[in-house]
């Protein structure tokens, strides 16, 4: 698989032929000081004036050896000057400065960004991932090979780099090692493999949900440390027969999901040792009375969970709540729980 991660400095163009023209500069300079003896200074400026072409006279009557000189330096050193001119012009008519400080200014945000999400892989999936992430105003960043996507994520103002999601250079400028999360929603299966087990060992701590599309792939992909493994067509062919054997019931999860009038969640609810509410039963900690939000399930921390909770289930440390509710009520439950 081909390596690729783009941070190109726009100037980096112009290292060739000013080097070139620097050069020429300095062979002009020693031609004349040595072959004809004019002065350091007087030397100089015979090469600006030639290289300018502005038609000054020499400052004396130059021999054989400085004419031929001359000549090789406008030769040479006039096509440098005036391609190394019209770089300069072009970075600065394409806006490329504008675009590399705010490449640079992205890159320095990127640093500073912890608990976030990377999105390996930009097309149909990763879009919807990226529209969720924002809705919840969550932070991430977004990997792909297509120079499509810094277009469209510029205008959007958010986060990207552009080169291989499965090279350690791409995934630590995305901050692998600070990242709450990670998806590899890639087209190929074999680029999402590489990208998983690159990312794990990166950070082993690192939540992967990895996209799928044939059973192959799954188990390859859990062997290389994701998390969870998804593959949309199985969903979406689950999605479709619900509708078609439930279809009260898909408007109802949808209606409580993201209604028209009402935003509804359904929301992890970590709980610490140091939590108000670790030690108390549902009912002793007044969840619904105080905030408005419902406890669907409580996962406990040995991974079983334990579902239609009553009141008095007991909430422990190390317990996540699966909790429904708009967005204010979520809100003050979890700075009850501060």
């Amino acid at each position: 698989m081909k390596k690729v991660f783009t941070r190109l400095n726009p100037f980096g163009r112009l290292i060739i032929p000013l080097f070139l023209l620097f050069l020429i500069i300095a062979i002009g300079v020693t031609g004349y000081y040595f072959l004809e003896g004019i002065p350091l200074l007087d030397s100089f400026y015979m090469v600006v004036i030639t290289l300018s072409t502005v038609g000054f006279r020499e400052v004396r009557e130059l021999g054989t050896a400085g004419k031929v000189l001359t000549i090789g330096m406008i030769i040479m050193g006039v096509g440098t000057v005036a391609y190394t001119v019209g770089q300069l012009i072009e970075i600065v008519v394409e806006g490329q400065i504008i675009g590399y400080r705010r490449r640079r200014r992205m890159e320095s945000n990127i640093k500073e960004l912890k608990n976030h999400f990377i999105i390996c892989g930009f097309g149909r999936v990763g879009h919807e991932v990226a529209e969720n992430l924002r809705a919840h105003k969550i932070k991430f960043v977004v990997i792909d090979m297509k120079p499509d996507t810094a277009t469209e994520l510029n205008e959007l103002g958010e986060p990207y780099i552009i080169g291989d999601a499965s090279s350690d250079e791409a995934l630590e400028a995305a901050g692998v090692k600070t990242a709450r999360g990670l998806v590899a929603a890639n087209d190929s299966d074999v680029a999402n493999v590489f990208v998983t087990l690159t990312a794990r060992v990166l950070n082993p701590k690192l939540y992967i949900v990895a996209r799928s599309s044939c059973l192959e792939s799954e188990k390859k992909l859990k062997k290389a440390g994701a998390n969870r493994v998804i593959s949309p067509y199985y969903i979406a062919g689950q999605r479709m027969a619900t509708m078609v054997l439930k279809p009260v019931t898909v408007d109802f999860i949808d209606t409580v999901m993201k209604g028209e009038k009402l935003e509804h969640n359904i929301e992890e609810i970590k709980i610490d040792k140091n939590s108000k509410i670790a030690g108390k039963t549902i009912g002793e900690a007044e969840i619904r009375s105080k905030t408005g939000a419902t406890v669907l399930a409580v996962k406990r921390f040995n991974g079983s969970f334990e579902l239609h909770p009553a009141a008095k289930t007991r909430i422990e440390a190390g317990d996540t709540l699966v909790v429904v509710g708009a967005a204010a009520e979520l809100h003050e439950l979890e700075t009850m729980m501060e």
